[in-house]
C-alpha cells in the first residue's frame, strides 16, 4: 500500500492526507508497525450505520411571494446567495451516517488519477482498497447510494415546493386580475355617472346663460324704450322755452 501511495503522490496523481503521508513514509519495522497500530486503535470508531448525527435544520423554503414583489423592485437580489444548500446539510439532514472512506474523498482520489485510463484507474483504486485494512469500497459505495438518495430526496422537495409555490403565484395572479376586474368596472361606472353629471351641469349652464341673454335684451330693449319716452317728453316740453322765452335770454 505505501508504495503504492507514494508512487501515485511523486507521479503528483493524489494528494495524501497527513496520516496517509506519514504512514507512507514510516519504515516497515516492527516498532513501526507497532506504533502504527497504536495510532489507529487510539482512533474512535466510525459511527454505527443505524445512529444518525445530530440533523441540521430542514432545507429552507422558496423566498415568499412578498420577497417576489422586492425582487421586481430591486431589494431582495442579495437573497440569491442563499440559494444554495451545503451538500453536508442536506446530507445531515436526511440522516447520512459517517463513512470510513466518504464518497467525496474517492472522487478525489479518481480526479487525481485522471491522466490514467479507466482500466487502469479502477486496478489502482481496487489495490488501495486491497492493501488499506481501514476501509472497504463497500464503504464508499453505500456512503454514495446515500447520499444519492438524499439528494434525489432534497430534487424532489425542491419540485414540491415550487409546484406549491407556482399554485400559489397563479391564485395571487387570479386575485390581482379580479380586483382590477372589479376597480375598472367601478371606475367606469363613476365615468359614466360624471359624465351624465357633466351633461346635466351643460344643459343647466347653456339655460341659465340663454336665460340671461334673454333678460339681457328684456333690459335693452326697456331701456330703448325708456329713451325714445323720455326723448318725446323732453321735446315736447321743450315746446314752452321755445315759445315763451325772450330772444337773448340766458336759458
Amino acid at each position: 500500500m505505501k508504495g503504492i501511495l507514494n508512487l501515485l503522490a511523486k507521479a503528483k496523481l493524489i494528494e495524501l492526507s497527513e496520516d496517509e503521508r506519514r504512514r507512507a513514509s514510516s519504515e516497515l519495522s516492527p516498532e513501526a508497525l507497532a506504533a502504527e497500530a497504536e495510532t489507529l486503535a487510539e482512533r474512535p470508531n466510525p459511527p454505527e450505520a443505524g445512529i444518525a448525527p445530530t440533523a441540521a435544520p430542514p432545507p429552507r423554503e422558496l423566498p415568499s411571494l412578498a420577497d417576489a414583489c422586492q425582487d421586481q423592485d430591486g431589494q431582495a437580489l442579495a437573497g440569491q446567495a442563499e440559494e444554495r444548500h451545503a451538500f453536508e446539510d442536506i446530507f445531515a439532514a436526511a440522516g447520512v451516517p459517517a463513512s470510513p472512506y466518504p464518497a467525496e474523498k474517492l472522487l478525489r482520489l479518481l480526479e487525481g488519477l485522471r491522466a490514467m485510463d479507466a482500466g487502469t484507474r479502477k486496478a489502482a483504486v481496487l489495490a488501495m482498497d486491497a492493501a488499506d485494512d481501514n476501509w472497504q469500497m463497500v464503504d464508499c459505495l453505500r456512503d454514495a447510494e446515500l447520499k444519492i438518495t438524499a439528494l434525489e430526496d432534497h430534487k424532489r422537495q425542491l419540485t414540491v415546493q415550487m409546484q406549491n409555490r407556482e399554485q400559489q403565484s397563479a391564485e395571487v395572479v387570479n386575485q390581482i386580475k379580479r380586483t382590477l376586474e372589479d376597480a375598472t368596472a367601478a371606475i367606469r361606472k363613476q365615468i359614466a355617472e360624471l359624465e351624465q353629471l357633466l351633461e346635466r351641469e351643460v344643459t343647466r349652464a347653456a339655460q341659465e346663460m340663454t336665460s340671461v341673454e334673454a333678460g339681457l335684451r328684456a333690459a335693452r330693449e326697456s331701456a330703448s324704450r325708456e329713451t325714445r319716452r323720455m326723448d318725446a317728453e323732453i321735446d315736447r316740453l321743450r315746446e314752452i322755452p321755445m315759445t315763451f322765452k325772450a330772444p337773448g335770454a340766458a336759458h
